[in-house]
């Protein structure tokens, strides 16, 4: 990207410069080592995630317990603008900086320098830090992290990975001394392996002799080490076969893999369009999955295919499919025939044009929106960059690079792309998940496999050409009534049929608007004896396409268009919604009111939603969140039956045939109230919305709900404890205060400046001295729907022998607060992020 400006110092540190305008006034500030856990000795395992806690417990700059409160007072808040992670091969430290003055680019220069070489790890600030760590390996700790672990076991037993997963081992991090940190950070934070990267709002002249200024100075404290052996890819002809069970796990998986020995190759044009059929192929295997996936008796709710490459290591071609309870070996059966179907009979070109339309048009929108690109994500792509020595491309380049190879390619290049990928005669067979199987679990996996693989695979069914049948809504509608809000620049419509219009011109993200249709009266009208009947229509409405197509059918219509549907259910009305741009807008409202006019209702819609119901409650029974999610809602809303999930049964009992009854009339006369918002033409819109919901039949006006808005929080205080089946040895804490509504603004900022005091509170007290978790919250959420309703809440993950402890801390906090109130600093330090935030939000198109 020619606006990049890449450099180095002499000690070796690398940087980036890049200037951008989105968010205005913003610098996003990144230090990338180019070490990670990879890089540790056995006896370092979890140290260098460790060490990046470290970097915020005591500088040269920043005595310990002071860095998070000299960034709240700069205005940037923990966790959402300064924050690290760690991975395998690298560790990133990110700043949001609130603007790019000079003082505040030195200041977060300085933080960098700081990290970089200025940590001063002192012992008691490790110790104090352990059980933090601890903290967050138990938050961490899901059946999804467990099957990953297993599944590298497996797959990768002679390489590192599996040995160096970035938690590390607790033992280690409860016990390492002082030295081992020490080791680990003058061996690897050295200049020549950090990269400094500047995105925002800033002169690229200006910043690079302030980088030059705060990192120049820093040097290796240590000698370099060679990088450790990653280890071999074994490489074998036949089957190697797992069952893992997992009690706990909502599903079972099976997946199909070969993995290769992979290099990194240079990233030149060539090896970018050398891949591109692969990437197609596997795209289209996606679509064939989604498809099956809806079949009626189909054993698997959804799948994926898929080619990676990890850690200049290795090449994993693979196909995972989720199965239903009992018939994993069905799905195996689907994984195994779907994988060879493809690589004998290769692809149709009707599905190449789908994903290639769609290729296409991704690169034609980046190219476009790419003037107002946020600094954050630009950021991040040039971590990547940096880290696997990729060239950072704008989107123009990207666009005259593949736009003639995506006009070319042809389904024999895609066939011979998948058949590379898959042509290692090893395979890996995983059935993981809640699935026992009897007797010899490896014996029986094997026997399906074989059983499928005698199976003779046909050609998959031909596709046919259909148009879009949504073009025509009648007369374009008539304007009863225009005004232009001067001060916020919105221009309000309303058309003869009563559908309002807002819309909003901004320049915050270069060609792109959005859309969205409140109508009706949502969650407030939901059937009493009905519960889950919400839910239900949200998690099925648009899936079960239009009258006239299935949703399938929709998403190969409209490849190569920017345009599609949400749908939800909020407390007061249900909203429809999409992005799209100029030239798509008139198709994107065409497909909002067909969805509007002639809902689908398919049954594949409700098959799948059902085994969500079935996974989701198999979750609420082993995680600490199921009771929250139930029975906790409908508490604090004194048995009001529209709060909370409904036991399973009764989930399971709602149909199609509930969700249109309860939403014909609200489709068909809600009162209705549109705002698009972006890169518009206000006359272009009017008029297309003219002819599309602009030409519906009258609206009806709004109903008098006062009845329904009435709700109250309990009378009296509770305490209930829940116990949860599970090996994780993982709690829960949840307290609540009664507050009010969120109608009155003032009031409701106040709360929410109350919620966040109390987050920090808890911070301090819970994280830092206690060590009694990792990421303590609190927030306020006021109700703008219900008159008087609302909390101030507090959430907590705990060891469950320290819940009770924990709980009376975090009591006492608040009763401390209800005492004596808040202090000017913690106002301070409260109120500047959040003014950033809000400065931030008024250039947000989502915002609007």
């Amino acid at each position: 990207d020619p606006a990049a400006r890449f450099g180095a110092l002499p000690n070796g540190l690398r940087y980036v410069i890049l200037p951008n305008a989105e968010p205005k006034d913003r610098v996003s500030m990144r230090l990338v080592v180019k070490a990670g856990s990879l890089m540790e000795t056995e006896d370092q395992r979890g140290l260098a995630h460790f060490l990046e806690h470290m970097a915020f417990n005591g500088s040269t700059h920043y005595p310990p317990g002071t860095i998070v409160e000299f960034f709240q007072r700069m205005g940037m808040g923990f966790g959402n603008d300064t924050n690290a992670y760690t991975s395998f091969d690298h560790t990133a430290y990110m700043l949001e900086l609130p603007n790019p003055q000079d003082a505040t680019l030195t200041e977060g220069l300085q933080v960098l320098a700081d990290y970089a070489g200025g940590m001063l790890l002192r012992a008691e600030e490790i110790d104090k830090e352990r059980g933090i760590i601890t903290s967050e390996e138990r938050a961490r700790d899901t059946v999804g992290f467990r099957s990953l672990v297993m599944e590298l076991q497996f797959v990768l037993p002679d390489t590192l990975l599996p040995h160096r997963l970035p938690i590390g081992r607790m033992d280690i991090v409860q016990t390492a001394p002082r030295e081992r940190f020490v080791d680990f950070y003058d061996t690897w934070y050295r200049p020549e392996l950090m990269t400094v990267i500047i995105v925002g709002d800033v002169n690229a002249d200006r910043v690079e002799p302030m980088i030059q200024k705060a990192l120049a100075p820093l040097a290796a404290r240590g000698p370099a080490r060679a990088l450790p052996d990653r280890g071999q890819v074994s490489r074998f002809d036949g089957l190697r076969v797992k069952h893992h069970h997992e009690p706990e796990a909502v599903a079972t998986t099976v997946s199909i893999q070969t993995v290769t020995p992979y290099t990194t190759e240079p990233d030149t044009a060539a090896n970018r369009l050398k891949y591109l059929p692969r990437s197609i192929a596997t795209a289209i295997l996606n679509r064939r999955l989604a498809v099956l996936a809806k079949e009626e008796n189909a054993p698997f709710s959804s799948g994926r295919t898929g080619v990676n490459e990890a850690y200049e290591l290795v090449r994993e071609a693979s196909i995972e499919l989720t199965a239903k309870p009992g018939q994993w070996a069905a799905a195996l059966a689907v994984a195994d025939q779907e994988i060879r179907r493809a690589l004998e009979h290769g692809f149709q070109p009707a599905e190449l044009r789908e994903i290639t339309a769609n290729y296409r048009n991704g690169l034609e929108q980046a190219v476009k929106t790419a003037a107002t690109r946020r600094s954050g994500g630009l950021a991040s792509s040039l971590i990547s960059s940096v880290v696997y020595d990729r060239v950072f491309t704008h989107p123009a380049d990207e666009l005259a690079l593949y736009g003639p190879a995506l006009a070319s390619v042809t389904v024999e290049q895609c066939l011979a792309a998948l058949r590379e990928a898959w042509a290692e005669p090893s395979r890996f067979l995983i059935v993981n998940g809640n699935t026992t199987i009897e007797g010899d679990a490896v014996a029986a996996i094997t026997a399906a496999y074989t059983a499928s693989q005698a199976v003779a695979v046909a050609p998959p069914a031909l596709i046919a050409d259909v148009a879009f049948a949504y073009t025509d809504f009648g007369a374009p509608g008539v304007i009863a009534r225009r005004e232009h809000i001067a001060d916020l620049d919105i221009t309000q419509i309303t058309f003869a049929n009563g559908v309002r219009l807002n819309l909003k011109p901004t320049d915050f993200e270069a060609g792109r608007i959005r859309v969205s249709a409140r109508f009706g009266s949502g969650r407030l009208i939901e059937p009493p004896a009905q519960r889950g009947l919400a839910w239900l229509a949200g998690n099925t409405f648009t899936a079960g396409g239009l009258g006239q197509h299935s949703a399938d059918e929709l998403r190969r219509l409209l490849a190569g268009r920017t345009v599609g549907v949400g749908f939800g259910v909020s407390a007061d009305a249900f909203t429809l919604s999409g992005g799209t741009n100029r030239e798509d807008l008139l198709l994107q409202l065409q497909l909002m009111t067909a969805h509007l006019t002639d809902p689908g209702y398919r049954p594949e819609a409700l098959r799948l939603v059902r085994q969500g119901i079935e996974q989701t409650y198999r979750s609420f029974d082993h995680t600490p969140s199921g009771p929250l999610n139930t029975e906790v809602q409908n508490l604090l809303a004194s048995g009001d039956p529209r709060f909370g999930m409904p036991p399973k049964e009764e989930m399971l009992s709602r149909n199609l045939d509930e969700v249109r009854a309860w939403l014909a009339p609200e489709l068909a006369q809600g009162p209705m109230e549109i705002a698009v918002v972006g890169d518009l033409d206000i006359e272009a819109t009017i008029a297309a919305v003219a002819r599309t919901f602009g030409a519906l039949p009258p609206r009806g006006e709004r109903p008098d709900l006062t009845a329904l808005l009435q709700i109250s929080a309990p009378a009296e205080p509770f305490t209930k404890v829940y116990s949860i089946i599970s090996e994780i040895p993982k709690g829960q804490i949840v307290l609540y205060w009664p507050t009010t509504d969120g109608r009155d603004a003032p009031l409701a900022r106040r709360l929410g400046l109350l919620g966040d005091v109390l987050a920090d509170r808890l911070r301090v007290k819970i994280r830092e001295e206690l060590g009694g978790a990792y990421s303590p919250g609190a927030a306020s959420s006021a109700s703008d729907t219900y008159p008087g309703y609302g909390w101030i809440y507090a959430s907590i993950t705990v060891d469950p022998t320290a819940a009770g402890m924990i709980a009376d801390a975090t009591i006492a906090i608040a009763d401390d607060l209800q005492r004596h109130g808040v202090t000017e600093d913690e106002l301070d330090r409260a109120k500047r992020p959040l003014l950033t935030s809000l400065r931030d939000s008024l250039r947000n198109n989502g915002y609007w």
